[in-house]
């Protein structure tokens, strides 16, 4: 295989390779070979970080009752990490699905309508048959009764669907007691323990998820242009000291590109900040780890098999 270089000056003018093979891995041989951009000297390396890491708040002010998880505990998305005392949020869903479920009101007022009805049904049936056997004032004073009846009921219904609400919202500040994981990680912080007192919105633990990772660096003005979002990356770790001889270093971990800069570093207007996203499945990676970039700059790379451990 034929390699070419290509001097490009990223931060102390570092050197950035384009090459036309496929970087040395197991797996068969490309035809054709793909161009590709490798970022492997000291100053190229990209730092690995994270994707998703957040503090975790409690949503309502309240005294912590427990805390499910340790430093280093994993977590599933929507696994609860602790908990408010709640008895009177509890109280407070208890009351509210009693007047929810509280049907005497409309019961009532739908039974006086219908005898508001009859009334005036009855009346009408008469005057058809004689008109003075019922007054005027008997006529409008039972149709008013009736429009009074369908006013009664229409409020008790409107009074029930309120009552709904009010159970929705006791059921959710009920929930709000619970401090459950945006999505699933391991504890990296915790905060508070349990008895201490914490404010609305204020951090009770901080998570990371690990199974995806992202990586930033730094292409040479030169290739600006021809990396996009959306190729394939390959990446391998480069530890601070080692001489490459770590387990970890031997394996190539593939992902995608997905954000390249508009603009231009102001360092000497040499260099493209990118970002690419891969899987970490068995979290072997560390976020601050940096690690060689190999950037494949055609589109037919993405038919290779996927890299495994040199």
């Amino acid at each position: 295989m034929t390699t070419w270089k290509t001097a490009a000056f990223v931060g102390l003018s570092a050197l950035a390779t384009l090459s036309m093979a496929a970087v040395g891995q197991s797996g068969p041989a490309q035809s054709p070979a793909a161009a590709t951009l490798v970022l492997d000297s000291h100053d190229q390396l990209a730092t690995i970080d994270w994707i998703e890491k957040s503090d975790v708040a409690a949503l309502r002010e309240g005294v912590i009752e427990k805390m499910e998880l340790r430093l280093g505990d994993a977590v599933q998305e929507g696994a609860v990490i602790g908990t408010l005392h709640k008895e009177i949020a509890e109280l407070t869903v208890a009351k509210s699905k009693l007047t929810a479920e509280n049907e005497g009101p409309i019961l009532k007022a739908d039974a006086a309508k219908e005898v508001a009805a009859s009334v005036v049904a009855r009346n009408r049936r008469l005057v058809a048959r004689k008109a003075d056997m019922v007054s005027q004032e008997e006529m409008t004073k039972s149709e008013g009764e009736f429009k009074v009846a369908m006013a009664q009921l229409k409020e008790a219904q409107e009074q029930d669907a309120i009552n709904e609400a009010e159970l929705a919202l006791a059921v959710q500040m009920l929930k709000e007691h619970t401090i459950a994981a945006p999505f699933p990680g391991i504890v990296i912080k915790r905060y508070k323990e349990p008895g201490e007192s914490v404010r609305a919105n204020e951090a009770v633990v901080q998570i990371g998820n690990l199974a995806r990772l992202s990586a930033t660096a730094f292409v040479p003005i030169d290739y600006a242009f021809r990396v996009k979002v959306g190729q394939v990356v390959e990446l391998q770790a480069r530890l601070e000291g080692s001489r490459g001889d770590q387990p970890i270093e031997r394996k190539v971990f593939r992902g995608v590109i997905k954000f390249v800069d508009p603009q231009v570093q102001a360092i000497a207007e040499s260099a493209v900040r990118v970002r690419a996203e891969f899987e970490n499945p068995n979290l072997e990676l560390r976020p601050g780890v940096k690690a060689a970039l190999t950037i494949f700059l055609s589109d037919d790379v993405a038919a290779r098999p996927s890299p495994t451990a040199r």
